[in-house]
């Protein structure tokens, strides 16, 4: 590839034989370990390590700092993980000063990944964004990103226009979801009703405190999807004290859409991770009084939670937050998908134009190759 010859040419030869990952919420982690995995067979000889997960560090990446507990939403939740985040950066920027530079791969959460990308640049190592921050913003993106950056890979194509724009080296080779529901193999047939509550410990208690109710005395499959860094366990106890019933818990969350008719997924990257697995959702979002109490003093100005809403600009998935996340309404909002009829059609429908916006399904693959090209050749033997 052209893109990989212009990087080998701008690295030099010996030089960068470390890459670097930095992912800081769970859905960070997932893409981390896709990249990592397929960076490790193609060059052995290249050292992984990163801020990440247990998915990463299972993956073969060497962990200077744990990410598991960081994602927060809201003021007051966020300002409980300052203290692990912070400590996280000054980890990571300290071995980020150890030996030679490398290849920096920060993965969205802009939050830290930005302030490490200076620290980054500043030190030698050659910066590739994988996932920008805000990359589904259709008016703007990162001004400081194309100073930052010696090339970004962004999951929307207007966001690579954007970033070229901006004189970025910005490539868009679809969304990674796309390729990773594509390795998941489907049953022939969809039953039951997949539930997705959160990668955030305060989301997953308050979301299953109204969905275990909701799904009371449904004669059909519940197959609970726990986040990747999120045990188990954690779920399913959680579950247990919502008063849920008789369920399968499934891993990755991915496989137990592909497996259902129906979904009810805590907002997030899941909610895009539903709609391209065309698996018809409720979307829904509760947390802790405080968060609903700053919510009300807030009154933050949105008009969609969902990325699938966002994407299309209108409200395809049902939403329900806060003290309208109640088990009536999400029986209500669930029951007309599980039936073929027009609220199921008018769903796939629009879960099929977000497929079309997430590009082709192989991002993962090209990502992959162009991450390899900025690395230096390695070594004769």
């Amino acid at each position: 590839q052209r893109a990989g010859a212009d990087a080998l040419t701008q690295v030099g030869a010996g030089v960068h034989t470390r890459v670097f990952f930095s992912a800081g919420e769970a859905s960070g982690d997932a893409y981390a370990v896709e990249l990592a995995s397929r960076i490790g067979e193609a060059r052995p000889d290249v050292d992984l390590e990163g801020v990440g997960g247990q998915l990463s560090q299972g993956a073969g990446v060497h962990l200077v700092a744990s990410s598991q507990d960081w994602g927060a939403v809201g003021i007051i939740e966020s300002l409980k993980v300052v203290p692990q985040v912070w400590q996280g950066y000054r980890a990571a920027v300290a071995h980020l000063r150890r030996g030679r530079p490398g290849l920096f791969v920060p993965i969205d959460y802009g939050y830290l990944n930005i302030k490490l990308c200076r620290q980054a640049r500043a030190l030698g190592w050659r910066v590739v964004y994988f996932i920008p921050p805000g990359s589904w913003r259709r008016t703007k993106q990162g001004a400081d990103l194309p100073g930052l950056t010696d090339a970004i890979i962004t999951p929307f194509s207007w966001s690579a226009t954007m970033l070229q724009e901006m004189g970025a080296n910005a490539h868009w080779f679809g969304h990674p979801l796309r390729q990773m529901l594509k390795q998941v193999d489907a049953p022939a047939v969809r039953s039951g009703i997949a539930v997705l509550p959160g990668s955030r410990h305060h989301e997953i208690e308050h979301n299953l405190k109204a969905i275990a109710p909701a799904l009371k005395g449904l004669n059909v499959p519940i197959r609970l999807a726990p986040a990747p860094n999120v045990t188990s366990d954690e779920v399913a106890q959680a579950w247990v004290r919502a008063g849920g019933g008789e369920c399968e818990v499934v891993r990755p969350a991915r496989a137990a859409l592909v497996a259902s008719r129906a979904a009810v997924v805590c907002s997030g990257t899941a909610t895009l991770e539903a709609a391209l697995a065309l698996t018809p959702t409720v979307v829904t979002y509760r947390g802790p009084w405080t968060m609903e109490l700053e919510y009300r003093i807030r009154k933050p100005k949105f008009d969609f939670i969902s990325l699938p809403n966002i994407l299309l600009q209108r409200d395809a998935l049902p939403e329900l937050l806060q003290r309208e996340a109640t088990p009536e309404a999400i029986r209500a909002a669930l029951l007309p998908l599980l039936d073929d009829g027009p609220e199921r059609e008018a769903q796939l429908a629009a879960m099929k134009e977000v497929q079309d916006f997430c590009g082709p399904s192989n991002a993962l693959d090209e990502s992959a190759k162009m991450i390899l090209a900025w690395l230096a050749p390695p070594l004769e033997p």
